[in-house]
């Protein structure tokens, strides 16, 4: 964790350098509280938490990452993917998405609650990488908290679009040399 993405600057100036050993102790309680953040809410991702909606002011909120239920649905025809509760995935999430969830919630001064994945289904082809995860907002509403993801998933094609296209590329190159 670097020192200069630590923004709670309030905390830092608290701290009355008067011996070494206190301000050490200092400085790891600060680091403490943030690692107890973090924990919190992989707690929360992990755990059940149906009919819980989160409390957000859903106009400061991005509006391109606020997704309705039938959008979402879009996304999981012929089952390419299901949108299911986040504690049916049971592997680690990266430390980016818990960062940008920890900062979004400070940000926002709310806490999300009942988080959703949109998790792809098992494939021969797809890789191994985490979901998109969301957060339940009011009117069956969600709010996509790991928007990087998304961003990476438009850029990487799939293995059948590569092949096709190589496929394609030999044959006109074939075709148009003869």
């Amino acid at each position: 964790m670097k020192l200069t993405s630590f923004y709670s600057e309030d905390e830092l100036s608290s701290i009355r350098v008067s011996s070494v050993d206190e301000t050490v102790n200092e400085v790891k309680g600060l680091f403490f509280h943030e690692q107890l953040a973090e924990e919190q809410i992989l707690l929360e991702i992990y755990s059940s938490s149906k009919d819980v909606i989160s409390d957000v002011d859903e106009l400061r909120l991005d509006f391109d990452r606020i997704y309705s239920r039938k959008q979402i649905g879009k996304k999981c025809l012929f089952g390419r993917y299901k949108f299911v509760d986040s504690s049916e995935y049971q592997k680690d999430y990266s430390v980016k998405t818990i960062l940008a969830i920890k900062n979004e919630q400070r940000y926002l001064n709310a806490t999300f609650k009942n988080f959703q994945i949109l998790l792809p289904r098992k494939s021969f082809f797809n890789k191994s990488e985490e979901p998109m995860l969301f957060a339940s907002l009011k009117n069956n509403n969600f709010y996509l908290l790991n928007d990087f993801r998304s961003e990476t998933e438009e850029v990487e094609e799939s293995f059948l679009k590569k092949t096709s296209r190589w496929i394609k590329k030999r044959i006109s190159f074939g075709t148009s040399s003869k």
